[in-house]
């Protein structure tokens, strides 16, 4: 690579030009990812942790959140449904419906969500995932089958606002 030399009045000092407040909008300024392959199973509605969870420290209070998560389950039903629900410290912040047919009698699978926060602090913030179970079975999330299949994971993106 050739190496250029800049020659002019008024061009300056270029000083910070990568620091978080001088990034555009849109940039992602640090990611965090987490992943759990502690199994944990349900037969309730109610909700329980997933053991998935991660935290991320925003910078400024304009910036957003982008959360990416995919959980592993598997169903020893011929067909489960319930919900699997995103909360930022001790608020709620989505709730998705999942179902899934297994066919027989058992069966693996996997889903994979994104969501956009507002989370309005620079404090530490902790994301989690927890689910319900609102079929007559059991559902496992991150059900190890000694073949790695059933981790989970989650990644957490600021983005400059």
């Amino acid at each position: 690579m050739a190496l250029t030399k800049i020659i002019g009045s008024g061009i300056g000092t270029v000083t910070n030009q990568f620091a978080d407040g001088n990034m555009a909008a849109g940039s992602v300024l640090q990611v965090v990812t987490a992943s759990t392959t502690t199994e944990v199973s349900s037969t309730s509605t109610s909700f329980s942790d997933t053991g998935l969870t991660a935290t991320i420290t925003p910078t400024s209070t304009s910036n957003k959140v982008l959360i990416i998560f995919t959980v592993q389950r598997f169903l020893n039903i011929a067909a489960g449904f319930g919900n699997l629900k995103l909360v930022r410290d001790s608020t709620d912040l989505q709730t998705y419906g999942f179902a899934h047919y297994a066919g027989g009698s058992t069966d693996m699978g996997s889903s994979s969500y994104q969501h956009l926060d507002s989370p309005s602090t620079t404090s530490a913030t902790t994301y989690k995932i927890q689910f319900n179970n609102l079929t007559s079975g059991t559902i496992f999330f991150q059900y190890d089958d000694s073949n790695g299949e059933g981790i989970s994971t989650i990644s957490l993106m600021e983005i400059a606002g």
